[in-house]
């Protein structure tokens, strides 16, 4: 969360700068290319984002079964 709270700092020390009747705009502009961006990605990897939820659960146990496996040669 340190990220996020430096990332709003920058943002807020850039605002400063810029008169307040531009400031509307410019955080519009941001959010909608933010969007757009988060859209065109999901659009262009939608199907790979279904197959990793289809199958993450799946490879549940497979993780389990090598975590056990991986322990009882630790203690070996």
């Amino acid at each position: 969360m340190e990220i996020f709270s430096q990332i709003n700092d920058y943002y807020n020390k850039i605002f400063d700068f810029i008169p307040a009747q531009y400031r509307v705009i410019i955080a519009v502009v941001v959010i909608a290319v933010l969007a757009i961006s988060i859209f065109k990605f999901l659009r262009r990897n939608f199907i790979w984002i279904i197959i990793v939820i289809l199958l993450l659960p799946a490879t549940w146990p497979a993780l389990k079964l090598i975590w056990e496996k991986i322990i009882s040669l630790a203690s070996n």
